[in-house]
Protein backbone atom coordinates (compact mmCIF):
# COMPACT_ATOMS: atom_id res chain seq x y z
CA UNK A 1 0.00 0.00 0.00
CA UNK A 2 1.34 3.42 -0.98
CA UNK A 3 1.54 5.85 1.95
CA UNK A 4 1.59 9.49 0.77
CA UNK A 5 2.86 10.67 4.16
CA UNK A 6 6.23 9.07 3.35
CA UNK A 7 6.65 11.00 0.09
CA UNK A 8 7.93 14.58 0.04
CA UNK A 9 5.86 17.06 -1.98
CA UNK A 10 7.38 18.55 -5.14
CA UNK A 11 6.27 21.53 -7.21
CA UNK A 12 3.87 21.00 -10.10
CA UNK A 13 5.43 21.37 -13.54
CA UNK A 14 3.97 24.91 -13.69
CA UNK A 15 4.95 25.75 -10.09
CA UNK A 16 1.34 26.56 -9.05
CA UNK A 17 0.98 23.76 -6.48
CA UNK A 18 2.59 20.63 -5.07
CA UNK A 19 2.17 16.90 -5.61
CA UNK A 20 3.47 13.66 -4.19
CA UNK A 21 4.40 11.17 -6.93
CA UNK A 22 3.50 7.78 -5.50
CA UNK A 23 4.11 5.31 -8.34
CA UNK A 24 4.74 5.16 -12.07
CA UNK A 25 5.66 2.79 -14.86
CA UNK A 26 7.65 3.43 -18.03
CA UNK A 27 7.96 1.67 -21.36
CA UNK A 28 11.23 0.26 -22.76
CA UNK A 29 12.20 3.71 -24.08
CA UNK A 30 11.69 5.42 -20.72
CA UNK A 31 8.40 7.17 -21.61
CA UNK A 32 5.91 7.23 -18.76
CA UNK A 33 3.00 4.81 -19.27
CA UNK A 34 1.14 5.78 -16.10
CA UNK A 35 1.68 7.86 -12.97
CA UNK A 36 -0.18 8.05 -9.66
CA UNK A 37 0.15 11.19 -7.56
CA UNK A 38 -1.58 12.96 -4.70
CA UNK A 39 -1.97 16.70 -5.30
CA UNK A 40 -2.01 19.14 -2.41
CA UNK A 41 -4.57 21.77 -3.43
CA UNK A 42 -3.86 24.78 -1.23
CA UNK A 43 -5.19 27.63 -3.39
CA UNK A 44 -6.93 28.40 -6.66
CA UNK A 45 -4.48 27.55 -9.44
CA UNK A 46 -4.10 26.48 -13.06
CA UNK A 47 -3.08 22.89 -13.78
CA UNK A 48 -0.02 21.94 -15.80
CA UNK A 49 -0.66 20.61 -19.29
CA UNK A 50 0.49 17.17 -20.41
CA UNK A 51 0.04 16.60 -24.17
CA UNK A 52 -0.72 12.99 -25.14
CA UNK A 53 -1.79 12.10 -21.61
CA UNK A 54 -5.25 11.40 -20.19
CA UNK A 55 -6.00 12.36 -16.61
CA UNK A 56 -8.34 10.82 -14.06
CA UNK A 57 -8.91 13.28 -11.20
CA UNK A 58 -10.49 12.04 -7.96
CA UNK A 59 -11.51 14.82 -5.57
CA UNK A 60 -10.85 14.16 -1.88
CA UNK A 61 -12.61 17.39 -0.85
CA UNK A 62 -15.01 19.80 -2.56
CA UNK A 63 -13.48 21.47 -5.60
CA UNK A 64 -14.50 23.28 -8.74
CA UNK A 65 -12.54 22.48 -11.86
CA UNK A 66 -12.87 24.64 -14.92
CA UNK A 67 -12.01 22.51 -17.96
CA UNK A 68 -11.68 24.39 -21.25
CA UNK A 69 -14.00 27.09 -19.85
CA UNK A 70 -16.63 24.67 -18.46
CA UNK A 71 -17.03 24.63 -14.65
CA UNK A 72 -17.51 21.25 -12.94
CA UNK A 73 -18.22 20.96 -9.21
CA UNK A 74 -16.93 17.80 -7.53
CA UNK A 75 -17.73 16.46 -4.08
CA UNK A 76 -15.35 14.18 -2.16
CA UNK A 77 -14.93 10.88 -4.01
CA UNK A 78 -16.25 12.15 -7.34
CA UNK A 79 -14.09 11.71 -10.42
CA UNK A 80 -13.65 13.32 -13.80
CA UNK A 81 -11.54 12.42 -16.83
CA UNK A 82 -9.99 15.01 -19.12
CA UNK A 83 -7.20 15.23 -21.69
CA UNK A 84 -3.84 16.49 -20.50
CA UNK A 85 -3.93 19.19 -23.20
CA UNK A 86 -7.06 20.80 -21.70
CA UNK A 87 -6.87 24.20 -20.01
CA UNK A 88 -7.80 23.31 -16.42
CA UNK A 89 -7.88 25.33 -13.22
CA UNK A 90 -9.10 24.53 -9.72
CA UNK A 91 -11.11 26.74 -7.35
CA UNK A 92 -11.35 25.85 -3.66
CA UNK A 93 -13.52 26.68 -0.69
CA UNK A 94 -10.74 25.30 1.53
CA UNK A 95 -7.45 23.42 1.03
CA UNK A 96 -7.82 19.75 0.13
CA UNK A 97 -6.17 16.99 -1.87
CA UNK A 98 -6.91 15.04 -5.04
CA UNK A 99 -5.72 11.74 -6.41
CA UNK A 100 -4.44 12.16 -9.95
CA UNK A 101 -3.78 9.24 -12.30
CA UNK A 102 -2.20 10.06 -15.64
CA UNK A 103 -1.95 7.55 -18.49
CA UNK A 104 -0.25 7.83 -21.86
CA UNK A 105 -3.17 7.96 -24.27
CA UNK A 106 -1.90 5.47 -26.83
CA UNK A 107 -0.73 2.96 -24.21
CA UNK A 108 -3.16 2.49 -21.35
CA UNK A 109 -6.11 3.71 -19.31
CA UNK A 110 -6.90 3.69 -15.60
CA UNK A 111 -9.74 3.43 -13.13
CA UNK A 112 -9.76 4.40 -9.46
CA UNK A 113 -12.00 2.55 -7.01
CA UNK A 114 -12.43 4.15 -3.59
CA UNK A 115 -13.24 1.77 -0.74
CA UNK A 116 -13.10 1.54 3.02
CA UNK A 117 -9.58 0.79 4.23
CA UNK A 118 -11.01 -2.32 5.91
CA UNK A 119 -12.39 -3.79 2.67
CA UNK A 120 -10.47 -6.16 0.43
CA UNK A 121 -8.57 -4.68 -2.50
CA UNK A 122 -10.21 -4.66 -5.93
CA UNK A 123 -9.06 -7.42 -8.27
CA UNK A 124 -6.48 -6.40 -10.89
CA UNK A 125 -5.27 -3.51 -8.71
CA UNK A 126 -1.85 -2.21 -9.78
CA UNK A 127 -1.37 -0.02 -6.69
CA UNK A 128 -3.40 0.93 -3.62
CA UNK A 129 -3.11 4.39 -2.05
CA UNK A 130 -3.63 4.79 1.70
CA UNK A 131 -6.02 7.72 2.22
CA UNK A 132 -6.58 7.13 5.93
CA UNK A 133 -10.08 5.72 6.46
CA UNK A 134 -10.32 5.08 2.73
CA UNK A 135 -8.11 3.35 0.21
CA UNK A 136 -7.90 4.01 -3.52
CA UNK A 137 -7.31 1.00 -5.74
CA UNK A 138 -5.79 1.96 -9.10
CA UNK A 139 -6.45 -0.44 -11.98
CA UNK A 140 -4.42 0.12 -15.16
CA UNK A 141 -5.40 -1.51 -18.46
CA UNK A 142 -2.70 -1.64 -21.12
CA UNK A 143 -3.63 -1.25 -24.79
CA UNK A 144 -2.95 -4.24 -27.00
CA UNK A 145 -0.93 -2.00 -29.33
CA UNK A 146 1.25 -0.47 -26.60
CA UNK A 147 4.99 -1.12 -26.64
CA UNK A 148 5.84 -1.88 -23.05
Amino acid sequence: MLDPTHVAPVLWANGAGTTRELASASDSTGRILWRISLADLARDAPFSTFPGVDRLFTALGRVRLTIDGNPVDLDPGEQIRFPGEAAVSVSLLQPTQALNVMTRRDACSADVILRSARETATSNTVETVDLGEQAADVVVTTSETAEV
